[in-house]
């Protein structure tokens, strides 16, 4: 059996809902994705983050763009359409406790899709973007609290599109991004290194 989410939308207000369905591939490919194994040992300040980003109508993941050194920030450019809700799976290893997530400055109600996995999903409206000027990146903060007020604080870059403008969901698409985290004495989250897939 398959987990799935829905959205809905009441009074302008977009609500995830978490179920279980059997046939949808897309479902079961994301579920796949999130169950993967990593062979790293951890010491007890480090964890490693799973985020997984997909179109909440469609169920598509992003695209995104290797961008090499072009920008500076990143290599790596995620791509959104505006006026559009996405999905954002977060899950820990070790499961990790996560209050609140914060992305591109739209605080985010975190829904705990697993208690025993740090399993987290949320939903994002890119209503209050703007489109990324032609040949330029923008980055955003994605703030993740957690219990005890341990913070990660990171920027990601991305470009937005608009809605209508299909180079939103052109090129590769983006499984997962993982970030391997650490924890400093007072509780703030570094990334010390990040994979995609």
């Amino acid at each position: 059996m398959q987990r799935s989410n829905s959205i809905t939308r009441e009074n302008g207000v977009s609500n995830l809902h978490v179920g279980i369905v059997n046939n949808d591939p897309r479902q079961r490919k994301f579920s796949i994705s999130a169950c993967r194994r990593h062979s790293i040992e951890l010491n007890e300040n480090q964890f490693m983050l799973i985020i997984m980003f997909s179109n909440a109508e469609t169920n598509e993941r992003i695209s995104y763009k290797q961008d090499g050194s072009r920008f500076g920030a990143s290599q790596l450019t995620l791509k959104f359409a505006t006026n559009s809700l996405y999905k954002i799976f977060v899950k820990a290893r070790p499961p990790q406790d996560f209050v609140t997530l914060n992305i591109g400055g739209s605080e985010l109600k975190l829904i705990q899709v697993d208690t025993d996995f740090g399993e987290y999903a949320a939903v994002w409206n890119t209503s209050d973007k703007t489109p990324t000027k032609k040949g330029t990146r923008q980055d955003i903060q994605f703030i993740l609290v957690g219990d005890g007020h341990k913070t990660l604080n990171k920027n990601i870059q991305v470009k937005f599109y608009p809605r209508s403008d299909s180079h939103a969901s052109w090129g590769q698409k983006l499984d997962q991004i993982t970030w391997h985290c650490e924890v400093d004495e007072f509780g703030a989250v570094s990334v010390t290194e990040e994979q995609t897939v």
